[in-house]
């Protein structure tokens, strides 16, 4: 029984199936790097240049002489700062749509990598969970699907229509990299009173400094402060647990949208909810995924182009011990 459980869980985790998903998951995040740093760029003189707020000798200060990955360690040239932004904003541009995406994306997380330690005290927590994003999609054949790449070689014939089945170890380790950061968000919060009481919620509203839209006075008091606190933390730890269930996925995945999507409306955190909310496609197949697309273009009565979805998806067939690739 127990090699029987453990052959299932081999399966789980490390099978093959569609790189559909990863290919879909890869555009999204590309695209949201690009936008991220596009918005950066706007002051980029005050963050990232010895005329601004963040000089190197603070970035030298805050590494405490622990040897880390920062391309620009020392150098104080806006040029060759510059030029290291722009190629970041092309890998991310790259990667986004799917074109030399290897390459594309290794380069486009040392680079973020790089900038994050160039001034680390300007990222809140969406940069750092974009940044695991992105080595995962390095690790993964996330160009093997919905990609410029894939289409490339569609049409000059060395690439078979349907595109080979691809491990899936890469896709979960998205799905439990978003399982832990629920799990911890839940576990330090438990540390608190506030969320034990049921008036956390309150307070976020009351910090000016990340004021956008106006929360709806009702909302801002009892018993719908307590309704929020308890329901937050119940869906958060649902995102961690409950969502590994098929029955409940889709239940699990539209609370954590709801709540996200409140964060967003109400506290001003540049793109964190269009970030992490990014990975919940993580939790379907790459068959499941390419279905949703069919079945949005045949109701906008669209015809997919030719590839985009053949670009997408593998048989769903096993494939023989001889067609299981070796990467």
């Amino acid at each position: 029984m127990i090699r029987k459980w453990w052959s299932t869980v081999d399966r789980a985790v490390f099978g093959y199936g569609s790189p559909f998903t990863m290919g879909v998951f890869r555009a999204i995040v590309g695209t949201l790097a690009l936008v991220n740093y596009l918005m950066l760029s706007i002051d980029f003189e005050a963050w990232f240049t010895e005329k601004g707020y963040y000089p190197v000798a603070w970035a030298t200060r805050w590494a405490e002489g622990i040897p880390r990955l920062n391309l620009l360690e020392g150098v104080t040239d806006t040029r060759v700062t510059a030029a290291l932004y722009a190629l970041m904003c092309l890998a991310a541009l790259f990667t986004a749509a799917g074109l030399f995406t290897r390459v594309a994306s290794i380069a486009l997380f040392v680079l973020m990598t790089t900038f994050a330690h160039r001034s680390p005290d300007i990222l809140h927590s969406g940069d750092t969970i974009l940044r695991q994003y992105v080595f995962l999609i390095a690790l993964a054949p996330s160009g093997a699907a919905f990609s410029l790449d894939r289409l490339l070689a569609l049409r000059k014939g060395t690439a078979p229509v349907e595109p080979a089945l691809v491990s899936m170890w890469p896709q979960r380790l998205v799905q439990y990299q978003l399982a832990i950061v629920y799990f911890t968000t839940v576990w330090h919060k438990a540390a608190g009173d506030k969320w034990w009481n049921g008036t956390a919620v309150h307070f976020p509203w009351h910090l000016h400094e990340f004021d956008k839209f106006p929360v709806p006075p009702f909302l801002d008091t009892q018993p719908m402060v307590a309704v929020l606190t308890y329901g937050t933390i119940f869906i958060e730890l649902a995102l961690a647990t409950l969502v590994f269930a098929r029955p409940l996925r889709k239940w699990v995945l539209l609370g954590g949208l709801m709540l996200h999507a409140g964060i967003e409306f109400t506290m001003n955190i540049p793109l964190f909810a269009f970030i992490i909310c990014s990975g919940y496609i993580s939790h379907y197949d790459g068959e499941e995924v390419k279905a949703w697309f069919e079945r949005v273009l045949t109701r906008l009565k669209l015809k997919p182009a030719e590839g985009m979805v053949t670009i997408a998806a593998a048989s769903p067939v096993e494939p023989s011990p001889q067609e299981v690739p070796t990467h």
